[in-house]
């Protein structure tokens, strides 16, 4: 019979590997979920360039706003405009089969690389899933 310990160790957080799906819309959310985790992200939230919502994952039910206005803040001269979560916002542009995705990190990681880093995983992830 095994210990305490060696149970508690067993239960531990799940293995991002083995939270996998065949259904591209759970993949993606399962993706956007293992990199908001492992950075401690309030939400991450995906839209095309039209400004809805491709995948997202935490935060409140603001997720569609978010996406809405994704395009917009994907835009360095109308973000000026529209920023008013400051840092707490980190947004990227990326391309897959030539339709253009925005990515959207929400909450305070511990820098602008981890931001970055954050959102270069997200596109890979998003890339890799899509190309299936």
């Amino acid at each position: 019979m095994a210990s305490g310990n060696e149970r508690v160790q067993k239960s531990g957080p799940p293995e991002r590997r083995h939270r996998r799906s065949e259904c591209l819309a759970d993949a993606l959310r399962l993706q956007l979920e293992a990199c908001r985790e492992h950075d401690g992200l309030a939400a991450i939230v995906v839209s095309d360039e039209l400004g809805f919502c491709v995948a997202h994952s935490g935060g409140d039910d603001s997720y569609e706003e978010i996406a809405a206005r994704l395009p917009m803040l994907a835009d360095p001269v109308r973000r000026r405009s529209l920023d008013d979560a400051g840092d707490a916002l980190a947004v990227t542009t990326f391309s897959i089969a030539g339709d253009r995705l925005h990515a959207c990190a929400v909450g305070h990681p511990h820098s602008a690389a981890a931001r970055s880093a954050t959102l270069d995983r997200v596109a890979a992830g998003f890339t890799r899933l899509l190309a299936r």
